[in-house]
């Protein structure tokens, strides 16, 4: 599959531009040269910067990404749940596609997706040999950290975190997290130790302020306290949840331009948290409250995402929303 920086230097070729053409103060002849060979990764803004410098929007960037070969076209639609293509922005997800879809993918067994890991992984050995790019060393960290959690059973604690360096280090370097970062972390986070999405969450936190001001990333910062709270119930770890869920209340204190759909999300965790910790009636209340809101403000989506979980909350399946990939 064509990455993103492949795709722009097709396009910078085809306008004849050079890279110190193209370089500036913000951005290096040296750092566009390893985005395009797929050597590192552009935050968002600086990705912005880049298309701007050659006169591309991001539409016809994407266009053109897309039109790279028949996956590239349909990537977006493969990742959605209920078949819609998803915002461009997950895009930059692709190369991880064929281990979330392998993992999720109801209708093989266990064995099954064992085996074609195993096979996956094969080939990327072998891929990263020829191009040991930033992008295929994820890839491949991914793909054994997924292995290994399958070969065992998610209530068995099985450390993943040799097999997820990559990833972590990645994700605990990069200065500032754009997109590209919060979606990789809230996709990835599911096949992390406890304590290392722990720590990556706290570095999220430190730039958390942030994301609540920008209206692309605000949903996407939002989307990560939800997901680690969510790790955190299945694992059963409610003090993290705890933590978790206070750090969700302290956005949203902070979010001058709240939007309805977030303070229904920190509501129905509150109804969630109590559930799990014993508080059965209580935590009901509130995650029914969370429904009726739903549907009183035409919140669909939401409301069929609460309605699952709430419905694996009742079967004692807490964590129905992520033990399905690995049971």
């Amino acid at each position: 599959m064509q990455s993103l920086g492949q795709t722009f230097h097709e396009l910078r070729k085809s306008k004849n531009l050079t890279l110190k053409e193209v370089a500036d103060d913000e951005i290096s002849m040296a750092v566009i040269s390893k985005f395009e060979n797929d050597q590192t990764m552009l935050g968002v803004d600086r990705f912005l910067h880049l298309l701007q410098q050659i006169n591309v929007t991001t539409t016809d960037f994407f266009y053109r990404y897309r039109q790279s070969d028949e996956r590239s076209k349909k990537a977006g639609i493969e990742i959605s749940d209920d078949g819609t293509p998803l915002p461009e922005i997950f895009d930059v997800l692709n190369p991880f596609n064929d281990i979330f879809q392998i993992s999720s993918d109801n209708s093989q067994s266990k064995a099954q997706k064992i085996l074609r890991l195993q096979t996956y992984i094969k080939l990327m050995e072998q891929e990263l040999k020829k191009d040991p790019s930033l992008t295929n060393r994820l890839k491949l960290s991914l793909a054994k950290a997924s292995l290994k959690m399958h070969q065992s059973r998610m209530r068995d604690h099985i450390s993943t975190h040799q097999e997820m360096i990559p990833i972590i280090d990645y994700l605990s370097n990069v200065s500032s997290w754009t997109a590209f970062e919060l979606l990789f972390f809230i996709s990835t986070s599911i096949y992390m130790d406890i304590e290392d999405s722990m720590m990556l969450f706290s570095r999220f936190m430190k730039q958390a302020d942030a994301y609540v001001r920008l209206t692309d990333l605000r949903s996407l910062g939002y989307s990560v306290c939800f997901t680690l709270f969510s790790i955190m119930i299945a694992h059963r770890t409610f003090s993290n949840a705890k933590f978790v869920l206070e750090k969700f209340d302290d956005l949203l204190s902070k979010d001058t331009d709240v939007k309805a759909e977030f303070a229904i999300k920190s509501l129905f965790l509150h109804g969630w948290y109590l559930y799990a910790t014993g508080q059965e009636d209580v935590g009901k209340d509130k995650c029914n409250t969370v429904l009726q809101l739903c549907k009183t403000l035409h919140l669909t989506d939401d409301s069929r995402s609460y309605q699952e979980i709430y419905k694996g909350m009742q079967d004692k399946k807490s964590a129905i929303m992520y033990s399905e990939i690995f049971y």
